[in-house]
């Protein structure tokens, strides 16, 4: 995957790449909450778990928002506003608005 940009690929990519990321989660020893966030992230947003809706937002944001020159910061969060609809949570994309805005919208830093 480019750049390691998910949120663009179809609905099964996206579940595959998670059930993946899970595995390798698995492997490390790391509680299992965390290999169930990773993996539950390609769900639908309202059968997630709260920490997958963040991780899935922020995610989404940073993809979205990397190399996209200086108004990516604002075309990301508008993109994630128009889908709160169904894909990311309402609360959470409003919550990272709020944490972008006292940081001015910062593009975030590559690698």
């Amino acid at each position: 995957v480019p750049d390691g940009a998910t949120a663009e690929l179809p609905a099964a990519e996206q579940r595959r790449i998670a059930l993946l990321g899970g595995a390798v989660v698995r492997q490390t020893g790391v509680d299992a909450a965390v290999a169930v966030v990773v993996e539950r992230q390609a769900d639908r947003c309202r059968e997630q778990p709260v920490a997958a809706r963040i991780v899935r937002a922020v995610n989404a944001y940073e993809e979205k928002a990397r190399g996209a020159g200086p108004g990516g910061p604002l075309t990301a969060l508008e993109e994630l506003r128009l889908a709160t609809a169904g894909e990311y949570a309402p609360e959470v994309v409003e919550a990272l608005a709020r944490v972008l805005s006292r940081d001015c919208l910062t593009v975030p830093s590559a690698g």
